[in-house]
């Protein structure tokens, strides 16, 4: 069962203007200029002024190191001169008065000798990105009950997000409006009058639902097939022909007001294709793609650009070649991508089961071997020639060993032998992933990620006690300033799937030891 995450938007756009006069003089012909001027309180579709902005700070970049950065207040103006002719990248921010980012943009900005440069960068505002205000968006099901909530930071199950429908969510997401789309996969119709299966999608819009409207997709959907894009303002919706491999897409623009009207019926073909390949998540910022998928086992990634429409086909050209979860160092699957409205790319890659790269989620005959639960946050940023991991967040990558006490022995008379693990240890748990699912929230400076996995208790027959799992169903919240994982949430009557739960055996049982759940204490 999977969560989507909503859109990542931050929110309202804003133009920030930079700029005067062109052609102002230079220090000298060979050398050019760039001058920016910050928002006043007059600028913008939605106002910088006094109450929220009380900085601004102005970089500009050339091969990836920060030439020279200046400040101003509101309406102020920021001279870059004596600058040698080449292509900048300008980066300009927002700051309130807790010194908290509250807006960001940059552009790319080419210098010219003897000329001043003039410009308009698009700046997202991120001030009070919250999504639901004070709730996760998080999936939990009940099978006596067939429905799906929110939960929030209380662990408590907190709305009923939609009841009555036997179904299975593959994805969702929401766009800045507040619209809800969730991809319902193999549900019945949606007038419940016959036993025909089809696929759908409820559309929730102030809580009101007005779906669902089915999509009868001839082909397979990407295991995370929703993505909003704040940027375009469009809802993307994801497939693939698993007899070729190729990805298909559907674009909807404007989809709070457009999508009831949209017809769902057919994906369109995009060019790109792996023989073989399932596709396991995307995401689209303007005409920047990355791609996920798995093939013969192995998880990758790869950049793209896309072109075209609904109307005239889309089209995607690789950038780069593809690179695999092992060339990134963090063996698993890619479960969820987000590209955020500095332009950097998060990536969450969970490896759980018996096997370096499980993501079958089910633990078998698990003692005696090797098993995994664990999983990263990348943080990736585009390149000339692709992409490249600029950060690494939560990956156990030693193997550590759980014993048995007592030699006890399995119904089979053998004894349990040691369990070879590449899972976080209890005082770990603060600082590593058991297996990221979904990204749940963005916030102005926060990630929350939900994070599902397992820990292990072998059994100690001289003490009489039966060895344990135990599932951990938590909220990561990451903080995005110094990337670091700032707080959890352990969610104790949430479970975000099966995982862990589904084995041979819930509990590692010692010859002559009480099966006990709660004999053993997690280590």
């Amino acid at each position: 069962m999977n969560i989507k995450k909503f859109s990542f938007a931050f929110l309202p756009v804003l133009i920030l203007a930079l700029v005067s006069c062109m052609n102002m003089n230079s220090s000298n012909g060979k050398e050019g200029a760039i001058r920016i001027t910050v928002p006043g309180e007059e600028r913008g579709l939605y106002t910088f002024n006094k109450s929220n902005a009380s900085s601004y700070k102005v970089s500009i970049i050339l091969d990836k190191e920060v030439i020279d950065s200046q400040t101003a207040e509101l309406g102020g103006v920021i001279t870059f001169d004596e600058l040698e002719p080449a292509t900048y990248t300008v980066k300009a921010e927002a700051f309130d008065s807790d010194g908290i980012r509250i807006g960001s943009g940059s552009i790319e900005v080419k210098v010219v000798a003897g000329e001043t440069a003039e410009k308009t960068i698009l700046m997202i505002l991120t001030n009070g990105g919250e999504i639901y205000e004070t709730n996760y968006l998080l999936f939990y099901y009940n099978s006596n009950t067939n429905k799906y909530y929110y939960a929030d930071q209380a662990s408590e199950i907190n709305d009923q997000i939609i009841s009555g429908h036997n179904s299975v969510i593959a994805g969702y997401t929401e766009d800045k409006n507040g619209c809800v789309y969730q991809y319902h996969k193999n549900n019945s119709t949606s007038d419940g009058s016959s036993s025909t299966r089809e696929n759908f999608i409820f559309y929730y819009k102030n809580d009101s639902n007005l779906g669902p409207y089915a999509t009868n997709f001839t082909d397979d959907s990407v295991k995370d097939p929703l993505y909003f894009d704040d940027s375009t303002n469009s809802l993307w919706i994801g497939g693939y022909d698993s007899s070729r491999g190729e990805l298909k897409l559907l674009q909807i623009t404007e989809p709070s007001t457009n999508f009831i009207s949209a017809d769902l019926s057919n994906l369109y073909s995009t060019g790109f294709s792996v023989s073989g390949a399932t596709y396991t998540a995307f995401a689209i910022q303007g005409s920047d793609i990355y791609i996920a998928y798995t093939n013969s086992g192995t998880s990758y990634l790869q950049r793209g650009t896309i072109t075209g429409s609904n109307d005239s086909g889309f089209s995607i050209t690789a950038k780069g070649t593809a690179q695999s979860t092992e060339q990134m160092v963090v063996a698993g699957t890619i479960n969820d991508i987000a590209i955020l409205y500095d332009g950097y790319v998060y990536v969450l890659v969970s490896n759980i089961g018996n096997y370096a790269t499980g993501s079958d989620d089910t633990f078998y005959n698990f003692h005696d071997c090797k098993v995994y639960s664990r999983g990263a946050l990348l943080k990736i940023a585009g390149t000339d020639s692709g992409f490249e991991v600029v950060d690494k967040l939560g990956w156990t990558n030693s193997e550590r060993t759980i014993n048995s006490v007592g030699n006890p022995q399995n119904a089979a008379g053998s004894t349990i032998g040691p369990l070879k693990a590449y899972i976080p240890t209890l005082k770990e748990n603060n600082q590593k992933f058991y297996g990221p699912r979904r990204f749940v929230a963005i916030k102005p400076k926060e990630l929350a990620i939900a994070d599902c996995g397992a820990n292990f208790v072998l059994p100690n027959k001289t003490a009489g006690k039966s060895g344990k799992l135990f599932a951990h169903n938590r909220v990561v919240n990451v903080n995005l300033y110094n990337f670091a994982i700032d707080s959890i949430v352990d969610l104790e009557n949430i479970k975000f799937s099966n995982v862990c739960l589904s084995g041979n055996s819930m509990y590692i049982s010692a010859d002559g030891c009480t099966n006990d759940p709660d004999a053993s204490d997690e280590e």
